[in-house]
């Protein structure tokens, strides 16, 4: 299982054509053997103390 880990940035402003970014949270993209996402956890720092996460849909899973 492999994990790819993602920064997530808001754009802060703009001078000169130069943009400028602030690090805003994280992101966590976890995958099987074969390289299928098996989870994503995200960290937002709009959101302290709040895990927030995703699972890919099942085809086996009935609503």
């Amino acid at each position: 299982m492999a994990t790819q880990t993602l920064k997530l940035s808001v754009k802060t402003g703009e001078k000169d054509g130069k943009n400028y970014w602030d690090r805003c949270g994280v992101l966590f993209v976890r995958t099987d053997d074969q390289g299928n996402i098996t989870s994503i956890n995200v960290k937002h720092n709009m959101f302290p103390g709040v895990e927030m996460v995703a699972f890919p849909n099942k085809d086996d899973v009935t609503e």
